[in-house]
């Protein structure tokens, strides 16, 4: 009877090292928080559309994205929309990886400009550093005739392991 308990006494203290030296990845930690208006989340790409606050008459909206597209691979993505065709529609994605509590950049696309038109839009496909919560930022314009309307945009954030 006794060696039963020492034994079990023995197992339970193996299965308490064993639960107690887990590794604990800060995605966990941090998953389900907002920083900045993002939204961290273990999902495999976020996207993002905005719609201007003040309602004018040329800028529709702007969007942004990201997906993870492989092992430490992101790709990204940005439009612009204005309500008709316009001198000038332009777009920059910024992405943006999660450092001691702030949003970092990484890396800029653009700005893409097209002319006489009414939408632009831009991808990318890039490497990335594992172990952060990455992000796209936007930033969104049309122009015409001397009136330029603008916005940002931010994506919720996905883990890179």
């Amino acid at each position: 009877m006794r060696k039963l308990k020492q034994m079990a006494v023995g197992m339970l203290l193996v299965a308490c090292l064993a639960l107690t030296s887990l590794p604990v990845y800060a995605a966990d930690e941090l998953l389900g928080t907002v920083v900045d208006g993002s939204l961290l989340t273990d999902e495999e790409s976020a996207e993002v559309t905005v719609y201007p606050k003040a309602r004018g008459s040329l800028l529709s909206y702007g969007a942004g994205g990201i997906t993870i597209a492989g092992k430490r691979r992101v790709s990204i993505s940005g439009s612009t929309a204005a309500y008709r065709k316009v001198e000038k529609v332009k777009v920059a994605i910024f992405l943006q990886r999660l450092e001691g509590g702030s949003w970092e950049p990484v890396l800029t696309m653009g700005p893409t400009i097209k002319y006489n038109t009414n939408i632009v839009s831009s991808t990318g496909t890039y490497s990335v550093t594992g172990g952060y919560y990455y992000r796209v930022y936007g930033a969104h314009a049309v122009i015409d005739g001397g009136t330029s309307e603008s916005t940002p945009s931010s994506s919720n954030g996905v883990w890179v392991s």
